[in-house]
């Protein structure tokens, strides 16, 4: 076993007693955290200790929906439908190689662990996919040293919500339908359960059933996704009413929406994270409430496409889990979940006039600690406290937004960018240290991604064209 101190620093607990304990100490040991409290550690020696004078200890953040796929699309357009982003997408991060699937989760986890999060639901990939594929991106985050749930991302129907009104050209359709081609349910029965028996349940991994979009799947696949999550014990996750055209869709085929369409299966439960979770009915929430299905929230994602507003207050309201993602680079441009806490918490406030109903900053940060833990079904994860997995972020407290300290958890919402984010443990590892990343070279990795970059470039020049055809005959 290893042990590992850090002392004299500002603790954030979240703890039950809501804790903030000034010139303090966390004792480690293995990957546990042991000891929280104020004072010199007056027990065993450690094998490390970490001085953190004017330093800020405070959980790790979990971010509850990203695509690791898109980590290289920062900036990749503006005033984008969603239909136009989605095929833009396509055309970015198909026919990668193994090595490219691993150098794109590296970027991941560069932008995620230098902003402070140590968790991460990687709803993976954006087209079919085989076992080699998961391979690659379960051994590149068990590289990365991270906390991960990995949605196996499928769906066996039509991508309906991206499609125009009138037919694609001959040329266009061909691609595009290849683009998207549907898995067949036996060979994602096969793909998912080994998947699973594989991987579920290694060293910070975990491996959730999860499809593209309920809309995008058949019954069968639905039904499927709630049997192997009973049968392994996992969440599902998947995205949920992220646009107006989804739940139209859902109501034409359905004949009601999709989570009551859901619910009248039987497949609703708190296994469920759902990303997005915009154009829900009352009803919708309701049922949400009842069964403790988690809405993870995506403001700026929403905003940069346009696709919408979650109702944040009815869901916080009626009792609904929340929490907290930044979605792909593609669509957020990175993966600083500071930014999405500032945008939760101030999104709703022109329309509320009375303030004592708007979303403060405390119920913002347990959203992006407690509530994406839930959604990774974590109990021990989220706070700084005896028994809980040691993932901590160590904030320098010398950056101009923390002069002088006023309320903590005000600006490590409203304040704090990430830029502050010194040092980083995962399962009592040092996984950052002083600015530094220790689980992969950084310099290599940026050299190999920029080369990746051009690479798909030249080779998917066809799906580039193609995705620029599609899109000017989207609305």
């Amino acid at each position: 076993m290893s042990t590992l101190l850090l002392e004299n620093g500002t603790i954030l607990t979240l703890d039950r007693d809501e804790r903030i304990i000034d010139n303090g100490h966390v004792f480690v040991r293995d990957n546990r955290i042991v000891a929280v409290d104020a004072g010199p550690w007056r027990g065993e020696a450690p094998e490390r200790r970490i001085d953190c004078r004017n330093r800020l200890i405070a959980p790790g953040l979990v971010n509850a929906h990203a695509h690791s796929q898109s980590s290289t699309m920062a900036g990749f357009g503006d005033k984008l439908s969603h239909p136009a982003f989605m095929w833009l997408t396509q055309a970015h991060t198909s026919r990668r190689t193994p090595d490219e699937i691993r150098l794109a989760v590296l970027l991941t986890a560069y932008g995620a662990i230098t902003s402070g999060t140590t968790a991460i639901i990687d709803h993976f990939p954006g087209q079919r996919f085989t076992r080699a594929d998961m391979e690659a991106v379960l051994t590149a985050w068990q590289e990365t040293g991270m906390r991960v749930v990995l949605g196996a991302r499928f769906f066996d129907g039509t991508f309906a919500d991206i499609f125009p009104p009138a037919p694609f050209p001959d040329d266009v359709a061909v691609h595009a339908e290849d683009l998207l081609k549907p898995q067949q349910l036996d060979e994602l029965r096969d793909l998912l359960v080994d998947i699973i028996t594989v991987w579920d349940g290694k060293p910070r991994l975990s491996v959730f059933p999860a499809p593209s979009n309920p809309e995008r799947c058949t019954k069968a696949a639905l039904a499927l996704c709630a049997e192997l999550a009973e049968r392994f014990d996992t969440g599902i996750h998947t995205h949920l009413l992220e646009t107006r055209k989804q739940a139209d869709l859902a109501q034409q085929r359905f004949g009601t929406t999709i989570v009551q369409q859901l619910a009248k299966m039987g497949l609703l439960s708190d296994r469920w994270s759902c990303a997005h979770s915009i154009w829900l009915t009352e009803a919708d929430i309701a049922l949400m409430a009842e069964k403790q299905v988690t809405a993870v929230l995506n403001p700026e994602s929403n905003a940069r496409l346009g696709t919408g507003l979650a109702d944040i207050p009815a869901l916080l309201r009626a009792g609904v889990p929340l929490a907290l993602g930044s979605d792909g680079a593609s669509a957020n441009d990175n993966l600083v979940l500071h930014e999405a806490m500032r945008a939760v918490a101030m999104a709703h406030r022109a329309q509320e006039p009375d303030r004592s109903t708007w979303i403060g900053a405390r119920e913002t940060l347990r959203m992006a600690t407690t509530g994406g833990a839930r959604a990774m079904r974590l109990t021990d994860l989220g706070t700084i406290a005896a028994g809980q997995f040691a993932d901590v972020t160590i904030y320098r407290l010398d950056k101009p937004w923390w002069l002088p300290i006023n309320d903590i958890v005000c600006q490590l919402v409203f304040a704090e960018t990430g830029a502050s984010v010194d040092t980083v443990i995962v399962d009592g590892k040092l996984i950052m240290d002083g600015g530094a990343i220790k689980t992969f070279d950084v310099d290599v990795m940026a050299r190999e991604v920029k080369a990746m970059a051009a690479s798909l470039r030249r080779r998917n020049s066809d799906l580039f064209t193609i995705a620029d055809k599609i899109t000017t005959t989207l609305p």
